[in-house]
């Protein structure tokens, strides 16, 4: 079964696909366009995929998060380059607030090209965090491969048509708390 991870941090923090990696049934893509957060992805039983996931493909600016990222595995402070609120929205006046103006540029890929180049048929899990990006990739996405289940990050902006866009395409909200919605399409 295939899982795809879209900003998957460090594949384990606050992960809701890592258990998946500890089970050989299932086939674990990791999408994370910051490279400072490949070598602990590289350590998962999963396939990295170096990539900001957009609603165009080509290259895109990634920038950091100005409070860096406590990781509680190691009990230590990583540098900023790896914070939690990295982001491709630096003109968002809320995100814009976290970032610094520090950026990397990434090469970019449609959710489509994605699914077109690793030849997938069909998907478990689609898990999307990318820190106010989700309703842009879900919205450019052509739906021809639906997923069974989808796990988006509330971002408040865009959160409401986020929402109606999942319904039209035949999914329903199983839980939502205080930052993700979870989400299983109807015929599942």
């Amino acid at each position: 079964m295939n899982i795809i991870d879209i900003g998957s941090h460090n594949g384990k923090t606050a992960s809701p696909t890592y258990r998946y990696t500890l089970n050989d049934k299932y086939k674990v893509y990791h999408v994370e366009p910051n490279p400072y957060l490949h070598e602990d992805l590289q350590k998962h039983n999963s396939t990295l995929l170096k990539y900001g996931v957009s609603d165009y493909n080509g290259r895109g600016k990634l920038y950091f998060d100005k409070r860096g990222f406590n990781n509680r595995q190691k009990g230590s402070h990583i540098n900023k380059l790896t914070g939690m609120r990295s982001s491709f929205l630096k003109e968002n006046e809320y995100l814009g607030s976290f970032l610094t103006d520090n950026f990397v540029e990434v090469d970019m890929i449609t959710l489509d090209k994605l699914i077109d180049d690793l030849d997938l048929k069909k998907i478990h899990l689609l898990k999307i965090d990318t820190e106010g990006f989700d309703f842009r990739i879900l919205k450019h996405y052509s739906w021809k491969i639906k997923p069974a289940k989808i796990i988006t990050e509330d971002f408040i902006e865009t959160k409401q048509e986020k929402y109606e866009l999942l319904i039209i395409q035949g999914y329903n909200l199983i839980k939502s708390d205080n930052s993700d919605s979870y989400w299983q399409l109807e015929d599942q």
